[in-house]
């Protein structure tokens, strides 16, 4: 199982917010609230757990009367004498997938009633949904549903194209030649985030405005003992390096 233990965290908390049909809101914003309400996590690194996931094939996602779902593919383990549903049904068959809590270790499970924050609290997701921030999972929810992210479905970003895009703008930096699981995991988050990244036009004027800073595009004299700064796409795809070249923090 290729995944971070707080991927595996996330997933083992997800199954406590999951309606009875296992289908539960494809919202970064909601799942940190009920799982991660105190740790130093935003939404988009959230996403990112969540893409391990869908990656692991763990959850899916699909759509319903207009709104996106995650349906957790293991759901059939579950022994639910009455049953209720909140969401939308999940149109598929899960019969025969894998399920976590299966493969997860004594170790990953104990982590459900760990400390979750510095101060050492122990996290109990359903009490947690109703702490400070929050207002309770259902608000939080309502809320949602209409300042969430945008939510693109799963394999939706063009991955080949925005690096076409990439080496066409900026031949200068740093070619890619293996587009590994990460790389890709990043690139579909930044995808994700925001509506107006789901297209391949804000790519290329991304790329050109990365084009105009001589410190990317190392045109500048680096200081003695140093290279030239050597740009790459899984570098600008990093969170961090994308909101500060945004904010611009490397313009001339």
């Amino acid at each position: 199982m290729n995944m971070r233990i707080e991927a595996r965290f996330g997933f083992l908390g997800m199954l406590n917010f999951c309606d009875d049909g296992g289908n539960h809101p494809a919202s970064s914003r909601t799942l940190k609230a009920e799982v991660f309400p105190s740790d130093d996590l935003s939404t988009a690194d959230v996403q990112m757990l969540v893409d391990e996931m869908l990656a692991q094939g763990l959850v899916v996602e699909y759509a319903a009367s207009g709104k996106t779902y995650w349906h957790v593919t293991g759901w059939h383990h579950q022994r639910i004498d009455r049953p209720t549903f909140k969401h939308p049904p999940f149109p598929g068959n899960s019969t025969g997938a894998r399920n976590l809590l299966d493969e997860a270790s004594p170790t990953i499970r104990r982590a459900l009633v760990e400390s979750s924050s510095s101060e050492g609290r122990v996290l109990d997701p359903v009490r947690e949904g109703k702490g400070e921030e929050g207002r309770g999972v259902e608000e939080v929810e309502g809320a949602n549903s209409a300042a969430a992210e945008p939510s693109a479905p799963a394999d939706s970003c063009p991955h080949q194209q925005i690096i076409e895009l990439f080496h066409e703008v900026l031949p200068a930096a740093r070619r890619v030649r293996e587009w590994t699981p990460a790389r890709q995991q990043a690139l579909r988050a930044r995808w994700r985030e925001k509506a107006e990244r789901q297209n391949l036009d804000w790519w290329r004027k991304f790329f050109g405005y990365v084009s105009a800073s001589d410190f990317l595009c190392g045109r500048t004299k680096p200081t003695p003992g140093r290279k030239p700064f050597d740009l790459s796409l899984d570098w600008l795809c990093k969170s961090e390096n994308l909101v500060k070249v945004v904010e611009g923090a490397y313009e001339n």
